[in-house]
């Protein structure tokens, strides 16, 4: 992303390799997930019985989000008052109601905006754990917002310091789909690079050959001298010799 520090991008990685050692198989960064915006770290799979984050004696599903924060500043951003949950709580409700009047039509999704994406994630439900990873002892127990975990990272990798409550409502196939677009996306951007750069590096071939075609200076004749030229090459012996 534009703009974005080297820390950012770190955390990002770590935050996919983490997942990935959790037992997520379907893992992305960067994913776009409408009315959400963008999560930086996404990851789903189905876990053995037992294995799964509640220990429940079947196969389950799950999907974890991870938000990666560099800064205070970039995590304050994402917060928002108590009066602002209550103004979108009021909004879905009467979506709900004028969704029970038209049945063919699907409800605003309208009910998150002026949320911060902490609040967003609970008030439109995808995920079954919500964490915050962040370098170690920048953010505070007490100031995580309800059901969200957080991690840190530090020299030695990435440490749970407050484990994330499990949400049970969770949007599986919803999320990897768009999963599949971001990767889609990455694939398609990479050969566009790819193509980039090959066109570059022709550009350049060409330009040093159109350098060396400058550095080249006409060889211009004289007739008088090519005229003694060619006749001392007919009076010398080699030339009177017959084949």
């Amino acid at each position: 992303m534009a703009g974005e520090t080297d820390l950012h991008k770190t955390l990002k990685k770590e935050a996919c390799r983490w997942l990935f050692r959790m037992g997520y198989r379907c893992i992305a960064a960067e994913v776009r997930l409408k009315p959400l915006g963008i999560i930086d770290a996404v990851g789903t799979g189905v876990f053995r019985p037992w294995h799964n984050y509640i220990c429940a004696p079947r196969e389950l599903p799950q999907v974890c989000f991870i938000e990666c924060k560099a800064s205070r500043a970039d995590f304050l951003r994402d917060q928002s008052n108590d009066g602002q949950m209550l103004l979108s709580m009021m909004e879905r409700k009467g979506n709900l109601k004028r969704g029970k009047r038209r049945r063919a039509r699907r409800p605003s999704l309208r009910q998150c905006i002026g949320l911060g994406k902490f609040k967003s994630c609970l008030l439109q439900p995808m995920a079954n754990l919500h964490y915050i990873l962040a370098p170690a002892g920048m953010i505070q127990k007490k100031e995580l917002a309800p059901r969200w975990g957080l991690l840190s990272f530090g020299e030695g990798g990435i440490n749970v310091v407050v484990r994330a409550e499990w949400q049970e409502i969770a949007r599986c196939e919803y999320v990897e789909s768009a999963i599949a677009r971001t990767l889609t996306g990455d694939i398609y951007r990479a050969d566009d690079r790819a193509i980039g750069s090959v066109n570059r590096e022709i550009f350049a071939q060409q330009q040093q050959l159109a350098e060396r075609i400058r550095a080249l200076k006409p060889l211009l004749l004289d007739p008088e001298k090519e005229a003694v030229r060619e006749a001392n090459e007919l009076r010398s012996p080699t030339s009177l010799r017959r084949p």
